[in-house]
């Protein structure tokens, strides 16, 4: 099986951190305003940002999977055939719950979503039960993901204490 090195291609890295940016900050302030833990103005300020900026992020997001499916990558030095699968699977998934929060937590919307005062997005449903379904779906997702990128994050630790540059592969300017 051939390994690499190579760097993903720019445009790829780029893709890559600016949905990770997005989808941890939203994740994190979301459970954040859950907890209840937060001041009332905080608490006000989140929600109206998380869905706009997550709203932005659902094309960009698009754009990344179609993007990221018109080239295969060889897997990094030192990785076996098995973990290797195990990755990808493990990519499938996270590309599936976040697709899942960000549609969910669209249509689950039950009010306008002001695009940072550029447009304003009619509700996709009249607010009822689909729409709690769907808050319900949001959440397990949310949860379901956040597990997820917590394995994630650490398997890439786990990789650089190994001398597994994985990091340095997925740097947008070293392509």
């Amino acid at each position: 099986m051939e390994t690499s090195t190579r760097s993903y291609p720019p445009l790829a890295a780029w893709l890559h951190w600016i949905c990770a940016a997005v989808i941890l900050w939203a994740m994190l302030s979301g459970f954040a305003l859950a907890s209840g833990a937060l001041p009332p103005a905080v608490a006000a300020a989140i929600p109206p940002f998380n869905v706009a900026l997550t709203t932005l992020l659902m094309p960009v997001f698009l754009l990344r999977i179609v993007y990221r499916t018109s080239f295969r990558m060889p897997p990094p030095a030192g990785i076996t055939p098995a973990k290797h699968r195990l990755a990808r699977r493990a990519h499938a998934l996270l590309y599936l719950l976040t697709c899942s929060s960000l549609v969910s937590g669209w249509l689950m919307m039950e009010r306008p979503v002001d695009l940072f005062g550029l447009i304003t997005l009619p509700p996709s449903l009249e607010p009822g039960a689909a729409t709690r379904a769907l808050a319900k779906l949001h959440f397990a997702s949310n949860v379901a993901l956040a597990l997820l990128l917590t394995g994630h994050i650490g398997a890439v630790i786990q990789h650089q204490r190994q001398g597994r540059r994985l990091l340095r592969r997925m740097l947008p300017l070293t392509g």
